[in-house]
């Protein structure tokens, strides 16, 4: 049985004017990186693929750099693109692609077709590797899109809790990919922090960490 690790990225913040492939973290993020580089080194990671966004990019780096591994590009783990257009209601829009999958802007993806993408190089990342233990830096959106694609059971609700940064764990047996449920890494309660999709602004630290 092999281990995948969804890890999304750390705290960013959302500035229309911006191009999304370039927000940077904040410096509350980037001290989430850090601090998210200890708690990865105990899972036996061998290899590390990333969107190439560069948020998700420097999230993973630190741990990378520390556990001597290269971190490999792959550009269908980008993170959905809604719109080239700025976004008034994010949470409106964000509420809207989950109960309906087929919906989306005149330029964007819908979650079908980011679904459908994310999959595609989620597993061809796996079944190209002989790792046991992989890493996979991404976006919230789409990590989401990729676990309801492989568990029914993954609700808008299970999308709406996941935090800056996060990480969650699907096993592959050679034929199928599965979410483990069940899977915490507990030392994320200390420093993770969750969004306000309205705003992308941090709102409910977890406990321990602080406010920005």
């Amino acid at each position: 049985m092999r281990h995948i690790y969804l890890v999304r990225h750390a705290q960013t913040r959302y500035v229309p004017s911006e191009a999304d492939e370039h927000r940077p973290l904040t410096p509350t993020g980037r001290e989430q990186a850090a601090a998210l580089c200890e708690a990865l080194l105990a899972l036996g990671i061998e290899e590390v693929h990333s969107s190439p966004f560069r948020r998700c990019v420097d999230t993973i780096t630190p741990f990378a750099e520390r556990a001597g591994l290269r971190v490999n590009h792959v550009t269908g783990l980008r993170e959905r693109c809604f719109t080239q257009d700025a976004v008034h209601d994010w949470d409106a829009v964000w509420t809207r692609a989950w109960s309906d999958f087929d919906f989306a802007f005149p330029d964007g993806e819908s979650s079908r077709q980011a679904q459908e993408r994310m999959y595609a190089a989620t597993w061809d990342v796996i079944t190209a590797s002989r790792a046991r233990t992989l890493a996979i830096s991404s976006h919230g959106n789409v990590i989401g899109l990729l676990l309801q694609r492989i568990d029914e059971r993954f609700a808008f609700e299970h999308a709406c809790s996941i935090r800056n940064p996060d990480v969650l764990r699907v096993t592959f047996d050679g034929d199928a990919l599965r979410w483990d449920a069940d899977f915490s890494l507990d030392a994320l309660a200390a420093f993770a922090t969750r969004v306000d999709t309205r705003t992308h602004l941090a709102v409910q630290p977890a406990p321990g960490a602080s406010r920005t």
